[in-house]
């Protein structure tokens, strides 16, 4: 298992950059009180060990979720075939994320498609058919209440989290133009990129290159991340709650899930359950609590199943190793990124 390794600084840039993620090292130096190099020292780091990564694509995630499809679903293995499994569907584009999980199934995973029947079609026609699966069961999310691009560390003030808004471009584009998803594509695997490094692909100069980086920045129809290992952080694994929640407490459980900074995805879902939630855990014991502290708080809430996540191999759109560590992007088109 990679070691935590991460301190407050490291938080700190993290979350810094979940906020701006292009924010000059010498902003966020007087921001942090901390000197510009020791910041750019940090995050080399972080990147060239692969413990930390960033990506950038169209869509806007709060209108993806509305006019998307998206499911979980199950997938039962061969014996001995689960890894060639995880290699066929890791590089899927359609398939958001890959999880080793406890229960009578090996894996689930997510996916988006623009419809219920292609949803159907390519559940039948790209996953069933992969040699090594024996058994499948899909759950279509109904709504999703909030998912891993708006999570965030907490480890800023308040006041430090203001003054990264602040600097955020705020000027975007009237219309969406070829020029601007071009650099939306360019910034793909690497959202800090620079302007000179991507000059050559693109062919402008770096004057516009650099002022469409900050307009498409502050498009609406631009998501962006910054992700880490999460062993990196001391959490050791992840968990799913299937709950079963009253139509008439759904929205106060929702709220009191969004508190809990262990929640990475939160969505009413088909099935017995009706609510499924997305956690990482520091400690299996910190399932307990979480479930005791939720039925403590509402009792009508019965929990359906609980399902422990030991390895993430596939997170938006990024294939990880054993270790929880970034090895590529595999590019997940328009598709909205709804990860636990």
């Amino acid at each position: 298992m990679l070691p935590c390794m991460v301190d407050t600084l490291d938080a700190q840039i993290l979350n810094a950059l979940q906020i701006h993620p292009r924010v000059s090292w010498a902003q966020l130096g007087k921001i942090l009180r901390v000197d510009p190099s020791t910041i750019s020292r940090r995050w080399s780091t972080l990147t060239s060990r692969r413990q930390a990564w960033t990506s950038c694509s169209e869509g806007d995630a709060t209108q993806l979720r509305e006019e998307m499809i998206s499911a979980l679903v199950e997938i039962s293995c061969a014996p001995g075939r689960r890894e060639h499994v995880i290699g066929e569907l890791g590089g899927q584009g359609s398939v958001s994320s890959v999880n080793c999980t406890s229960g009578p199934r090996d894996l689930y995973i997510m996916i988006s498609t623009d419809s219920l029947l292609s949803m159907d079609r390519y559940i039948d026609e790209r996953i069933a058919v992969i040699p090594g699966i024996v058994g499948l069961r899909t759950h279509y999310f109904r709504r999703i209440f909030f998912e891993g691009s708006s999570w965030r560390l907490h480890a800023l003030s308040k006041e430090q989290v203001k003054a990264l808004h602040d600097l955020r471009p705020s000027d975007p584009p009237k219309t969406r133009k070829p020029l601007h998803r071009a650099v939306v594509a360019a910034l793909g695997a690497d959202v800090r990129r620079s302007a000179a490094d991507m000059q050559p692909e693109l062919g402008r100069s770096l004057s516009m290159i650099s002022r469409d980086i900050d307009a498409v920045l502050a498009a609406n129809w631009v998501t962006w991340r910054v992700d880490f290992s999460h062993s990196l952080m001391g959490w050791s694994a992840a968990a799913a709650l299937w709950l079963d929640v009253q139509p008439s407490d759904l929205e106060r459980v929702v709220g009191s899930l969004r508190l809990l900074n262990h929640v990475r995805l939160c969505a009413s879902v088909t099935g017995d359950a009706n609510l499924a939630v997305f956690l990482w855990v520091r400690g299996l014991y910190e399932v307990d609590e979480i479930e005791n502290r939720l039925t403590s708080i509402f009792p009508k809430v019965l929990v359906k199943d609980r399902w422990i996540v030991p390895r993430i191999a596939k997170r938006a759109g990024h294939l990880l190793d054993l270790d929880g560590r970034h090895v590529r992007l595999v590019p997940l088109g328009h598709h909205p990124v709804f990860e636990d």
